[in-house]
């Protein structure tokens, strides 16, 4: 029989059950499977408990490892700052840091507009971020308003109907780049090192610091202009002008922009309610959708965005297409 099941026979070898030494007939010999279950047990049992103890060490491991590595980082007097300078090392924390935010993400980038190549990238995990509840606020230098590539990319972000969006905000002139993640992590450019690479970073997590850099980074922006990736209108270029139907970046619809002129004029809701014909549960329901689209909590927030937006430029007069920013609701614009 194990002649001809060569397979069946290597595993009864294996487990102690039988040897190699045949019987009368060539029956092969037959060993007491109490014992070879028991010997089969011992070593189940034997492998088990180095793997047990392999895991018992991990942790000691990941300290000895932790401790050389941090080792030869450069460090300030206090232990809260870490310097990388090889870029390898910047994007790898960087991508821990990022990938770690639990509610919040403020990035100040002053370098101007992005490729494409880095900007797929930074949509992907950035998506990531906003599909788990992560609030996502990034400052831009205003050059990015010329800049098609990065202007789509802010667009798509700044839309997204699932999870949060993002919020885009520009401003001219210079500002210091830096990403903090959750109000505890600081990641900036070098300053201190002499002749340091462009790319040279310091980690930060000393909580004074970084709440001194959350406070410049929120004075920084709310000095900058609401973005949602409109291109700056230039002369004779229709995309962006009042009087026409289609504004790019534009991404409510006609009711929406409906409800907003009617409180942005100082109408009440109630009226508000009355003159689209909707009951004031179903308003209630329509503001807090416009609320989510801008990311914003209050009325006023909602006020300030919708008068820095594309979306207060749209000629509702015009008949209505297909483009976005098409009628959903009933009535026509204020």
């Amino acid at each position: 029989m194990t002649a001809a099941h060569p397979a069946a026979r290597d595993e009864l070898l294996d487990w102690g059950l039988i040897t190699l030494e045949e019987q009368p007939g060539g029956v092969p010999g037959i060993r007491d499977p109490k014992h070879a279950l028991q010997r089969r047990t011992d070593q189940v049992l034997a492998a088990a408990e180095a793997q047990v103890a392999l895991l018992k060490n991990l942790p000691a491991l990941s300290a000895e490892l932790t401790r050389h590595y941090e080792g030869v980082q450069l460090r300030t007097h206090g232990g809260d700052s870490v310097y990388l300078d090889d870029q390898a090392a910047v994007n790898a924390r960087l991508q821990d840091v990022v990938g770690g935010a639990r509610t919040e993400i403020l990035a100040a980038q002053p370098g101007g507009p992005r490729d494409q190549m880095l900007l797929d990238k930074a949509m992907a995990r950035d998506s990531v971020a906003l599909d788990r509840g992560v609030e996502m606020r990034t400052l831009y230098r205003d050059t990015v308003r010329d800049h098609p590539v990065t202007a789509q990319y802010a667009r798509t972000m700044a839309a997204r109907r699932v999870g949060r969006s993002a919020q885009y905000r520009t401003l001219a002139g210079k500002f210091e780049r830096m990403i903090l993640v959750d109000r505890e992590i600081a990641v900036v450019e070098d300053h201190i090192v002499a002749g340091s690479p462009p790319h040279a970073a310091w980690v930060i997590t000393d909580p004074a610091s970084v709440a001194v850099l959350a406070r410049v980074f929120h004075t920084q922006w709310m000095w900058a202009r609401p973005w949602m990736g409109e291109l700056r209108a230039r002369r004779g270029d229709a995309r962006d002008t009042i009087g026409s139907s289609t504004v790019e970046g534009a991404r409510t619809t006609r009711r929406q922009r409906q409800i907003m002129r009617y409180l942005c004029n100082g109408i009440s809701q109630a009226k508000t309610a009355h003159r689209i014909g909707v009951s004031e549960r179903k308003l209630t329901a329509e503001i807090a959708e416009l609320k989510a689209l801008w990311g914003v909590d209050t009325m006023n927030e909602l006020i300030f965005h919708w008068a820095q937006s594309p979306d207060q430029r749209v000629d509702d007069s015009a008949p209505t297409d297909s483009t976005a920013g098409a009628d959903t609701g009933k009535g026509s614009a204020a």
